[in-house]
């Protein structure tokens, strides 16, 4: 008996063992369910669909505290024995409500209509010139950064809609009301159907303003291209004309003046068409610019002669980058050498050199110089190096006695200028030639010349010669030759500042 009563004892216990684990391993799931359920509840709110959707319910919940406080108020009112403090309660309730629904909302009729609207594209634009072929392009970037930016949201839907089902299934596997988050599920959906069916509208929208636009660039870039065409067409023709009046004319004057008008001409048929092809209003532009030009003529003056110089700078090419120039200013007290390093709307940048002017004037060099473009209308500007020109003439004079062989030395510098010239007098004898086919030039003399002329101390020898625009190194080593050369002969020398004094016994004193 009672080997029988231990063995029940010990299956009651046995049985009581076996019902506790299962119980154990049902709270650690719980747990782990809970703890996943807190993760999606804390990560939904970081969606702004999310939080404007809550912002929705809470919006309809206050909408629905208003229609009850309406019906109760109504009701009151029509009883006879009303209390009316609580009237009063019940009027300051629903005050506070309109005003949250009025806070939420935003003004907005309906907070769910916001939450998944898709606004229109920007219209295509018509392309009136060639430079708006860049809006355009701009305009497609556009297009796409906003079809991208709300497929992110779609995304961003999506993404929600799969939380909410995650956090569905976790509150059914811990039993809890699921009543509110299959209402979101039903919500989002829609949501996400009716967003998709305005995306895919939107990128039919932008498939054909795309087209659009692209059929305006490809009409601009026809357009330049037989405009690029004509001109070409215009300028070969006045080409040709040009080299057949090379050939068979030979008066170089008629040469000269015929190429003038010829490139006035082209110019100006190069304008009539470019207006023919972008100007549809011609007599509304004019109009415009008539009252524009008198409004800068008068409001800024100095800006626009700069900016009409630096036209007439371009037009013309008297002068462009890299050319040696000098530019006199004010009647002469400044004199300005060097090479033009940048032309501007509104300036002229000068690199200043080592030149004679830095010697004998400025004592400085290396420095940059920045000069109006309207100094082209004002001062004169001498130009070393125009159309190719790489030489300029320069000249030394020295200075010997009157009882010196003046022929001599004018024979020995005359030889020794040719000597160390030679090079840039061929140079400039071939540059000559091809300035005569564009302007009326007589004199194509360029071998070297000496002068003799009686001066106050002797007889000056006069050597001029050709010489690299930058003459100082040619002209220091002709000097230093010359002076070795009249050095050597006995009959030359060199005057300098003399005077004779007579004493009382007519000794002659030379000092």
């Amino acid at each position: 008996m009672k080997k029988l009563l231990f063995l029940m004892l010990f299956c009651i216990l046995g049985i009581a063992n076996n019902t506790q684990i299962p119980n154990t391993q049902t709270k650690e799931q719980n747990q782990q369910l809970i703890k996943s359920l807190k993760v999606i509840n804390e990560t939904l709110p970081k969606f702004d669909f999310y939080i404007k959707y809550k912002q929705y319910q809470k919006l309809l919940k206050i909408q629905e505290n208003i229609n009850i406080l309406k019906n109760k108020i109504k009701a009151l009112n029509k009883t006879k024995n009303k209390n009316i403090s609580t009237l009063e309660n019940l009027k300051l309730q629903l005050i506070a409500y309109q005003k949250q629904l009025e806070i939420i909302s935003g003004g907005k009729q309906n907070l769910f209509d916001s939450l998944i609207s898709i606004t229109s594209l920007p219209k295509p634009f018509t392309i009136t010139n060639p430079f708006e072929i860049f809006n355009a392009i701009n305009y497609t970037k556009k297009i796409e950064q906003i079809i991208s930016s709300y497929q992110q949201k779609y995304k961003e839907l999506d993404t929600i809609l799969q939380y909410l089902k995650q956090k569905l299934k976790l509150q059914q596997q811990l039993s809890l009301d699921t009543t509110q988050t299959k209402k979101d599920i039903q919500d989002f959906k829609l949501a996400q159907t009716i967003y998709l069916s305005k995306l895919e509208q939107l990128k039919l929208q932008a498939i054909l303003y795309k087209q659009t636009i692209k059929q305006e660039e490809n009409r601009q870039i026809n357009k330049l291209i037989t405009l690029i065409i004509t001109i070409f067409a215009s300028i070969l023709f006045f080409t040709l004309i040009k080299l057949a009046l090379k050939k068979y004319t030979h008066n170089i004057k008629n040469i000269y003046l015929v190429n003038k008008i010829i490139n006035i001409l082209n110019f100006t048929i190069a304008v009539i068409i470019i207006a023919f092809f972008y100007i549809d209003n011609a007599t509304y532009l004019i109009t415009i610019l008539g009252f524009a030009s008198a409004g800068i003529a008068i409001a800024m003056k100095d800006w626009f002669m700069n900016v009409f110089g630096w036209f007439v700078i371009l037009s013309t090419g008297n002068f462009k980058t890299g050319d040696r120039i000098k530019v006199v200013l004010q009647n002469g007290n400044i004199e300005i050498v060097g090479d033009i390093i940048d032309i501007t709307i509104s300036r002229i940048v000068i690199q200043e050199d080592v030149t004679l002017t830095t010697y004998t004037t400025n004592r400085r060099a290396g420095r940059i110089i920045f000069i109006p473009n309207n100094i082209v209308f004002t001062n004169p500007i001498f130009n070393y190096t125009h159309h190719g020109l790489k030489t300029v003439w320069d000249g030394i004079d020295i200075t010997i006695t009157f009882d010196s062989n003046y022929k001599k030395a004018e024979y020995l510098a005359k030889e020794i200028t040719k000597q160390y010239s030679k090079g840039y007098t061929d140079i400039t004898r071939k540059q000559l030639n091809k300035l005569r086919s564009i302007y009326n030039i007589k004199n194509t003399q360029v071998e070297p010349r000496i002068f003799t002329f009686i001066g106050e101390y002797g007889v000056v020898i006069s050597c001029w010669y050709l010489n690299n625009y930058n003459t100082m190194a040619l002209r220091s080593k002709i000097s230093a030759e010359i002076l070795d050369a009249f050095s050597k002969e006995d009959d030359i020398k060199i005057a300098y500042n003399t005077l004779k004094i007579k004493t009382e016994n007519e000794q002659i004193i030379k000092a």
